[in-house]
């Protein structure tokens, strides 16, 4: 609501330090506001309705087992139109309202419908998706036996590739594929269960129960290939990295000399602390790279950090499209390492999502929206197109940590069978 109720006080700004835009509903008038909140409010509050008998009919057809997820959904729509339904009392008793508490409320209760909307449509959609693959289950496990027999012949070779990354990287570079082998091997155990337990039930003529099996053994062969193609995405991200490292630490070294000669010259004095800093950050990197294995994505994402940090004391120094080519520079650096990022912690999430909270899927959102505003402007601002771009790899690599923190917490949730998604 705060959100908002600042987007309604400064309407038609432009985007802002996230990459948000303007809350569409900030330019409707109260009057609109009401006709598009009592709308939803009675869309949703039937669909709620409709959902119930919904669930009531999957749950006999499916077993409360395929309908956890929509019984969860249900019930926060549920809590949804409870809080709405008591706005709407506050809108229409007899104590007068202010304009702002009216839009508040109003904007809040549009909120709540859409989200109790979308929430049981993504649900629905699901069983109807189940149904449809009822009626083709013998098929659908013949190619779920194809795809596990191509994976079983992958393994090996990505098995190899993950040997030959840790004897090239250092290991906090493999950290999201190290357990990938053991994990791929898992889920195709759990694929050869779940289709035996689907051969069993089309035997004894219960499909609505062999569909719940196939589907089981589809979602998990897709996280096997999730986590081999992993490995393969990762092996390319790293080998990139390693690559652009080295032209990174030499235009660094580049700039860093010509700061180190304005100083010496005696013009800019005020340059001697940023060169420290950076001729420190420099020093390490190469004592790093000379030492052996290293991680060239955070390493890359560490020079590029330190040498905008020399680029900004320079600002006042270097001319405008100076200053444009050098950030353009780092801004390639940069998203590539944002890209890698995302990359490995989206496929992490993927094939782990069962044990995976909100917190890490949030910052994995925000950073995704921070490299696709880098995008948007990198040709014309490379300069604030950097910032996004370093923003994003940021928030990729607290969601990695996030999401590694969650599944060490959930704790064998491989193992259980439902933990898979």
């Amino acid at each position: 609501r705060n959100r908002r109720k600042k987007a309604l006080q400064s309407s038609g700004a432009s985007a802002g330090a996230q990459g948000s835009q303007p809350d569409p509903l900030a330019g409707l008038s109260v009057a609109e506001l009401r006709r598009k909140s009592d709308s939803l409010l009675i869309e949703a509050d039937d669909a709620i309705k409709s959902s119930e008998q919904e669930l009531g009919f999957a749950q006999a057809q499916y077993g409360d087992a395929a309908v956890g997820n929509f019984t969860k959904a249900l019930q926060e729509a549920k809590g949804h139109m409870t809080e709405s339904f008591k706005l709407q009392q506050q809108l229409d008793d007899h104590i007068p309202d202010t304009e702002e508490q009216q839009r508040s409320w109003l904007v809040e209760i549009i909120g709540r419908s859409e989200a109790a909307l979308a929430s049981l449509q993504e649900q629905k959609a699901d069983f109807d998706s189940l149904r449809e693959l009822e009626k083709n289950a013998p098929q659908a496990l013949a190619a779920v036996g194809a795809g596990a027999a191509d994976a079983q012949a992958k393994l090996a070779s990505a098995e190899q590739s993950l040997t030959d990354l840790r004897a090239k990287y250092a290991e906090s570079a493999l950290v999201q594929v190290a357990d990938n082998i053991k994990q791929a091997k898992e889920r195709l155990d759990f694929v050869q269960n779940a289709s035996t337990a689907a051969h069993e039930k089309l035997a004894a003529g219960e499909s609505s129960l062999a569909a719940v099996a196939v589907r089981a053994a589809e979602e998990s062969l897709h996280q096997t290939n999730v986590l081999i193609g992993a490995i393969t995405k990762v092996a390319g991200s790293l080998d990139e990295a390693r690559n652009s490292l080295e032209a990174a630490v030499v235009d660094t070294a580049q700039d860093l000399a010509q700061a180190k000669a304005m100083i010496q010259s005696g013009a800019h004095p005020e340059l001697a602390g940023p060169v420290a800093a950076a001729e420190a950050a420099l020093a390490q990197v190469k004592a790093e790279i000379q030492g052996g294995k290293i991680d060239p994505i955070a390493t890359l994402e560490r020079v590029v950090t330190a040498h905008q940090a020399l680029d900004q004391s320079l600002a006042g120094i270097r001319d405008q499209q100076d200053q444009a080519r050098r950030a353009q520079a780092s801004l390639q650096q940069s998203i590539m390492s944002a890209q890698a990022q995302i990359s490995a912690t989206s496929d992490y999430i993927t094939a782990r999502r069962g044990g995976v909270g909100t917190d890490a899927r949030t910052r994995l959102a925000e950073a995704q929206r921070n490299l696709d505003y880098a995008l948007s402007i990198s040709r014309t601002d490379p300069v604030t197109a950097l910032q996004y771009a370093q923003q994003a790899y940021a928030l990729a690599a607290q969601a990695a940590q996030l999401a590694q923190s969650d599944v060490d917490q959930f704790g064998g949730y491989a193992n259980q069978g439902q933990g898979y998604g």
